[in-house]
């Protein structure tokens, strides 16, 4: 889509949401950079050890030294990486907006595992000869192994310190995240609960800043490594929240009980979760999506249990992409 110019790119991304909600969108919030945003970039390795992606739909990989979209230091580390153990199947540079992490990832050689351990002992030896200093990194990781360096990144988010593990999600538009965090703050604020409820939590990254207003909060989290970093955000600053590792997708009515919920799914949403949630009759449910299409499917289930769209907004997350972030609040009619 970098072709198109970027009014053309939102107007694209708006209308094909107000399609498929039947519902006007109320405000785009505008990503600060238009280019050099990504926070997160991966790429796959080729025989060679060199980086690149796969064209779309295809397997057909192309070298890519540097990118548009990534922020420049990742485009500063790209530029001075050596060849890679080609046993490797993919590297992910990772950004706070200033250290660099490297995380690599193995590639798993399918009922091969002796050949697998062996291709890992030799990747993990190259990287860990790398000189961190030298390529830019903070740190490097293989498998989640932390190699060399300092492998957390540091976000501060709505005002929230976090230690972000190399495993851990977090989003790659670290400026337009900062105005997601703080649309949803001053919208659920608004409403004064007494207690939220947060969904596919991750970091804590949307529920955290709540938080430490003082409204009792649960976050539900699968991810081992998010729910610890989430963790140790929560004791660091001492909010009264707690989390439970588990799937947010299995929740069920009567589990727990409050008067917002909030849920951030990855791109497959969550099929049925709007249904458990309606049966508490919460004052609001509000639903951050980065897919419009399994947005609607879910949201479906919502306006015959009574729960309409009562605000719409989209953040610019991922501008030159034809994807966009969702904020949708629903309220009982």
């Amino acid at each position: 889509m970098m072709k198109w110019h970027e009014q053309d790119q939102l107007r694209g991304k708006r209308q094909e949401v107000e399609r498929l909600l039947g519902r006007s969108v109320d405000h785009v919030h505008h990503s600060p950079r238009s280019l050099a945003y990504r926070a997160r970039v991966t790429m796959k390795v080729n025989p060679d050890g060199r980086l690149g992606y796969h064209r779309p739909r295809s397997h057909q990989w192309t070298h890519v030294p540097s990118c548009a979209i990534a922020r420049e230091e990742l485009n500063a580390v790209l530029e001075k990486l050596p060849g890679l153990p080609p046993q490797l199947s993919e590297v992910e540079l990772r950004s706070d907006g200033k250290n660099v992490v490297l995380a690599a990832r193995s590639n798993k050689l399918r009922g091969r595992r002796d050949r697998s351990r062996a291709a890992r002992k030799k990747s993990r030896q190259a990287l860990k000869a790398l000189d961190i200093k030298a390529l830019g990194l903070a740190g490097i990781t293989l498998d989640g192994e932390k190699l060399s360096g300092e492998t957390r990144l540091q976000l501060l988010v709505g005002g929230i310190a976090h230690e972000v593990s190399a495993d851990s999600f977090y989003q790659v538009n670290l400026e337009a995240n900062e105005l997601l965090v703080a649309r949803v703050s001053e919208l659920i604020g608004a409403l004064q609960p007494t207690s939220l409820l947060d969904l596919y939590a991750g970091i804590g990254n949307l529920s955290l800043p709540i938080a430490a207003n003082g409204i009792d909060t649960v976050l539900i989290e699968q991810s081992k490594a998010s729910a610890g970093d989430a963790e140790r955000s929560l004791r660091r600053h001492g909010l009264k929240a707690r989390i439970i590792r588990g799937d947010a997708g299995r929740f069920q009515a009567g589990d727990l009980f409050f008067d917002v919920a909030l849920l951030d799914p990855p791109r497959a949403g969550a099929p049925g979760l709007l249904t458990e949630l309606i049966t508490t009759r919460p004052r609001a449910i509000f639903y951050v999506s980065c897919n419009p299409s399994t947005l609607a499917r879910d949201l479906s289930s919502a306006a015959a249990a009574g729960y309409t769209i009562s605000a719409l907004e989209l953040f610019d997350m991922f501008p030159q992409t034809e994807h966009i972030e969702t904020l949708c609040r629903l309220s009982p009619t």
